[in-house]
């Protein structure tokens, strides 16, 4: 956790796009959504891509991760062999828009990956099938929203990661409303946040199991793209 918070403390590294919006990202790589345009040096605007030098000591913000995620794999939770070629890395001000209730597009694969640091949030999660209230099993606290039959509410607090694939993946919705939060009627507290979620692009013909968990090589490609 130490080296993802300094990771994005530190900002872009060179060939990584960073936008003041939020727009669609459908290429490999690591993509800063939502940040200040002055944030860092050498950053110039909307969908840019980042020039500037970093340290050369500095720890991405997929290297920073990578620790985490090959603990996920060998806790079963994300399949062997699976590695990712795009994290988006999002900037939420305290007071900022919600995200809308959405699934993500069928340009990824089934596997996504999100880590939380900040101030706690909830997110919503609501199955596409409204007959559909079977509940979801996970080992992060959530409850059944009151007088609803099929949704339900999982609190992102700092340091969690959550995991989408299969039914949850391709099946369910989810988002986080605008502030501010309540979990079990209990108020959480305000502040900035800022999520970094990993994705894999779909491409066609079957898939070369990776040892790696990220794909370095993405990030010149993207550059090339």
């Amino acid at each position: 956790v130490r080296q993802l918070r300094e990771a994005v403390a530190a900002g872009p590294r060179r060939a990584e796009t960073i936008s003041t919006g939020r727009p669609l990202a459908a290429t490999a790589g690591v993509h800063w959504h939502g940040f200040p345009r002055t944030q860092w040096r050498g950053s110039q605007g909307a969908g840019d891509t980042f020039e500037a030098d970093a340290d050369g000591a500095q720890v991405s913000v997929p290297e920073a991760c990578c620790g985490a995620l090959l603990e996920l794999r060998r806790m079963g939770l994300i399949p062997a062999g699976y590695a990712f070629d795009q994290a988006i890395v999002n900037c939420y001000p305290e007071g900022s828009e919600g995200i809308r209730m959405h699934v993500d597009r069928a340009t990824f694969d089934d596997v996504i990956v999100g880590f939380s640091l900040g101030a706690p949030v909830v997110m919503d999660l609501e199955p596409l099938d409204a007959r559909k209230g079977a509940a979801l099993v996970t080992e992060s606290a959530q409850e059944q929203l009151p007088g609803s039959t099929g949704n339900h509410q999982m609190l992102l607090e700092e340091r969690s990661v959550y995991i989408f694939s299969g039914e949850v993946r391709w099946q369910w919705k989810h988002g986080i409303q605008q502030g501010p939060h309540s979990y079990r009627g209990k108020e959480l507290p305000s502040g900035p946040r800022t999520s970094v979620t990993f994705r894999r692009l779909r491409r066609p013909g079957p898939r070369v199991a990776a040892e790696e968990v990220w794909l370095e090589s993405s990030i010149e490609d993207a550059a090339d793209e």
